[in-house]
């Protein structure tokens, strides 16, 4: 069995009210497929059941007749066939026909799927949809000449969804024992025991273990930032772009809720989002400000995380729309911000003190080329190895977003070492 003939049964499967997950899975459980035959079933059922109604429109715009009337294996041969061509560009066009006309089981099928999908193919409009080589992708080719490729074959797959459990609340196991008796399914993460992967998040974001704050929604590459900033209890930490406040949350719960954070946000809309995750997580050392986290000022700070506005080149997966509205001139809009915060927050240290900046960009104009310019302006301050802090990293934390089925980040860790003004 080849990767498509699986992506066509478990769609067929789906259409007579079987679930995805579960006829992929009885599928590679009585057939034997290469983990890459599995993946590319994957990408090819869930992809196209993802993309489903736009499908259906542009095979309607050229199918003369009624096509919802057609076989349902015709119709799912077309489907994936035209989702190939809009979104994996590293099938070639005729591979994608030929593919597809040897499905039909009479010449007339063949003929038919051959006809809709030249008819498709040869439409100015949908030949527009086609998934193009974006400003954004090829930024990151030329950051990533060796990955660069497969970074951007990454985002085609389906995001894997982390939950953190709360500590604050109880053990691990504690947590593992009301998931498991709430039937959700999870996996062991890849770094801490308190993160987990799931496979959907639809039964857990209603489900009472998550409404009374004994998990939060993390993707624990995200986690992995909050390990950087190292807080202990009792120490006064700034966030100073708080919302949605996943960060925020964790810091607290590493703090063992001792101390204090600043949460700082500039908007009070999603400084709703961030007081409804403290409270309901039980944590009660944050204070919410609404400020500029430009121009907010404080004094006598042991830790501020500086989590800017990014280009979210690192998370494409999760937000696709990063290939139309990611250029050059807004990439150097949000470099200009995310220096301005940083410049800013530095004044908040005492001696001593770490600034931990962030982005889930993985363009070095948003992050290596920030902190450079930051130190070489500030000779009070200094780069603190981020491998001294969490062992997977290096002099800086980056983490590529085909390596783990993680959020792609960047973060770096500077400490002030002589004392400056605020």
């Amino acid at each position: 069995m080849t990767a498509r003939q699986a992506a066509l049964i478990a769609l067929c499967e789906v259409d007579e009210g079987i679930n995805l997950k579960d006829a992929l899975g009885r599928l590679f459980e009585k057939q034997e497929l290469s983990d890459d035959d599995r993946s590319l079933a994957n990408e090819l059922a869930f992809g196209t059941l993802r993309h489903r109604e736009e499908i259906d429109s542009i095979v309607q715009e050229t199918f003369t007749g009624d096509f919802y009337s057609l076989d349902l294996t015709l119709k799912n041969v077309l489907r994936i066939a035209v989702y190939q061509y809009l979104f994996l560009d590293r099938i070639p066009v005729y591979a994608i026909v030929n593919e597809a006309v040897n499905f039909g089981s009479t010449m007339k099928e063949r003929g038919l799927i051959n006809a809709i999908l030249r008819g498709i193919i040869r439409n100015k409009r949908v030949q527009a949809l086609r998934m193009p080589r974006a400003w954004v992708f090829r930024q990151i080719v030329d950051a990533y000449p060796v990955d660069g490729e497969n970074i951007i074959e990454s985002f085609k797959i389906r995001p894997t969804p982390y939950i953190r459990i709360n500590r604050l609340k109880g053990t691990v196991a504690e947590a593992e024992a009301m998931l498991d008796s709430m039937g959700l399914e999870y996996k062991k993460a890849n770094w801490f025991d308190e993160f987990k992967s799931v496979s959907r998040l639809g039964g857990i974001i209603n489900s009472p273990i998550m409404k009374d704050g004994y998990i939060s929604i993390h993707d624990e590459a995200q986690g992995l930032i909050c390990h950087l900033v190292d807080p202990k209890p009792g120490e006064l930490v700034v966030d100073l772009c708080a919302a949605p406040g996943s960060k925020t949350t964790y810091l607290a719960e590493l703090m063992d809720n001792q101390g204090m954070i600043i949460a700082v946000e500039v908007s009070d809309v999603r400084m709703k989002m961030v007081i409804e995750n403290v409270e309901r997580l039980g944590i009660n050392i944050v204070r919410h400000v609404l400020a500029d986290g430009r121009h907010y000022c404080v004094e006598g700070v042991d830790k501020v995380l500086v989590d800017a506005p990014c280009s979210n080149s690192g998370v494409v997966a999760k937000r696709p729309e990063v290939k139309e509205r990611v250029n050059l001139k807004v990439l150097k809009r949000l470099a200009r911000l995310q220096y301005d915060l940083i410049e800013n927050a530095a004044r908040f240290l005492k001696t001593g003190g770490s600034l931990i900046y962030s982005t889930c960009s993985i363009l070095p104009q948003e992050n290596e080329d920030v902190i450079t310019q930051f130190l070489e302006r500030h000779k009070n301050f200094i780069l603190e190895p981020a491998k001294e802090y969490v062992p997977m990293a290096d002099a800086y934390l980056k983490v590529l977003p085909s390596q783990f089925y993680t959020d792609g980040i960047f973060a770096a860790r500077v400490k002030k070492i002589e004392p400056d003004g605020c």
